[in-house]
């Protein structure tokens, strides 16, 4: 859906006015969305971080290394007598 920027100022206009009317100003509302928004998103981010850096593919990597490691390991140590 497209706003055109006639919609996008008269609907911000109105949240302004609210906003004063009630004691709050636009710019700590509009940072309060922002930072809701990113914590919402947060494993997104994180994910999209982790990817950039390589540092998933090296977690991925290491837990394959484990899991190897892991299944090669026996289930009982076997006891011999003398």
């Amino acid at each position: 859906m497209t706003i055109s920027q006639k919609e996008l100022k008269k609907s911000k206009d109105l949240v302004e006015k609210l906003l004063k009317v009630n004691g709050n100003k636009y710019n700590d509302w509009l940072h309060q969305q922002h930072q809701q928004f990113i914590e919402e998103n947060q494993d997104l981010i994180l994910q999209a971080l982790s990817a950039f850096t390589g540092e998933e593919e090296e977690e991925e990597k290491s837990e394959s290394k484990i899991d190897e490691q892991v299944s090669v390991r026996p289930t009982s140590i076997p006891v011999t007598q003398n």
